[in-house]
């Protein structure tokens, strides 16, 4: 909800989550990185966009990129008791009563969680609170500003990094082995964008804790890591294609990435890896209530279409 006018009209979560808010968008803007992970919740999404890659997510997903100087917190909304939307918006100019305007196009979302310590980031959205862009539609979006012709546009980065068509250095502070080191690469030459990357180290370290493989050669699980992802994602990159670029043969991906698949019980819209919400989920959670058995989960590699976006921002 808004947050204009008396101070006691404004609702008591959106009190408590605005110092917060303000806290990091503003070690964000002065890209004071050591206050930056005290405001972040632990393993969130944000947090490992910051381990990872360091200050550039969180720059793009804020529009830090572009000119900026005064933002405000125009809305709230509050999901659940633990779960708060913070909109932050950058100020253009006052409207006739002296109101702060807003850049309709540059508005983002923080979602807020409570913890121990009190609210803390735990996800950016670079959307209005009311209309969060997921990784598929920003996909749509800029297939239709490449063939506008305006995909090198500042305004579109923020898109590129969910997506994968603007890539950023890793520049984070979270160690890697040797297998997380060569997908996290591989997956960014393949223009894997930040949120599908951040899930295929959480899939391999899961599968790593669990499986506690043993190998010689780390090129065979992070070709297999990096296939998974392509099968999560409905990509269409060939385990041959996949197998040439790691030096790996396209059987023993084959192979590995049936293991993963076993060992973690993954599923074409796993929760856990998968950016696609499961179009049988309204169906099967119905089932549930009626006390039924609901079919089985969708195999993995089901319904590969291919990336649907050309675009490469220099």
């Amino acid at each position: 909800m808004p947050t204009d006018g008396r101070s006691d009209q404004i609702p008591a979560y959106a009190k408590e989550t605005a110092p917060g808010a303000r806290r990091f968008v503003q070690a964000v803007k002065g890209q004071d990185e050591s206050a930056i992970p005290p405001l972040l919740i632990p393993d969130s999404e944000a947090d490992w966009a910051f381990r990872l890659f360091g200050l550039g997510p969180l720059i793009f997903l804020l529009y830090l990129h572009l000119e900026c100087d005064q933002f405000v917190l125009p809305r709230f909304g509050r999901r659940s008791h633990g779960e708060v939307l913070v909109e932050v918006g950058w100020v253009v100019g006052e409207d006739e009563v002296g109101r702060a305007v807003c850049d309709p196009r540059r508005l983002s979302t923080l979602t807020m969680h409570r913890s121990e310590e009190g609210w803390r980031v735990a996800d950016l959205n670079p959307a209005p609170l009311d209309a969060p862009v997921t990784v598929p539609q920003a996909q749509d979006v800029l297939k239709q500003v490449v063939e506008a012709g305006s995909g090198g546009e500042a305004l579109w980065f923020p898109l590129g990094v969910l997506t994968g068509a603007f890539q950023l250095k890793r520049l984070g502070p979270e160690p890697l082995d040797g297998v997380e080191t060569l997908f996290v690469n591989g997956m960014e030459d393949s223009s894997f964008g930040v949120p599908e990357i951040i899930r295929a180290v959480g899939l391999w370290r899961e599968f790593k804790e669990k499986a506690q493989p043993i190998y010689r050669r780390p090129e065979v699980y992070a070709a297999a890591v990096e296939y998974i992802m392509v099968l999560l994602g409905f990509y269409r990159d060939s385990q041959a294609e996949i197998g040439q670029r790691y030096r790996v043969s396209s059987s023993t991906i084959s192979s590995k990435w049936h293991e993963i698949e076993g060992i973690l019980g993954l599923s074409q819209f796993d929760d856990r890896y998968s950016l696609y919400q499961d179009p049988g989920a309204g169906l099967e959670a119905m089932l549930r209530r009626m006390g039924e058995e609901p079919p089985p989960p969708t195999c993995l590699g089901t319904g590969r279409r291919g990336r649907i976006y050309d675009m490469t921002v220099p």
